[in-house]
């Protein structure tokens, strides 16, 4: 989470860059190879489509924890195979989290000797 504002900060930035190789370079594309240019962007869409395919989890309708949840796991090249129930939270996982009786620093120690 402590990435995140850099992280989206850095894709629109190279979105906006890529926006403008684009408009730099396909008007003399479309003078020089005409309707070629197309085969191009086509090429370029089914790589990013196989990308996304094998790569990218499912997210629709989950919390970032969920996400974060998921992506620790470490499904790299497995992402279809990802089942609906992983990373779910349930109520009573959700109320021993946010449980005002307990100490928070208490909750700290315990979460990081757990992940040790």
């Amino acid at each position: 989470m402590r990435v995140r504002a850099k992280a989206v900060s850095l894709s629109t930035a190279s979105n906006w860059i890529m926006n403008c190789v684009l408009a730099w370079a396909v008007p003399p594309a479309l003078s020089s190879i005409s309707f070629r240019t197309y085969y191009i962007f086509g090429g370029f869409n089914f790589a990013a489509f196989v990308h996304v395919f094998f790569m990218f989890p499912e997210t629709a309708g989950r919390t970032l924890e969920e996400v974060e949840e998921i992506f620790a796991q470490g499904h790299v090249f497995t992402a279809w195979k990802i089942e609906k129930n992983v990373g779910l939270k349930t109520l009573a996982d959700v109320k021993h989290v946010h449980d005002p009786h307990t100490n928070s620093e208490e909750k700290a120690s315990q979460e990081i000797r757990e992940k040790a």
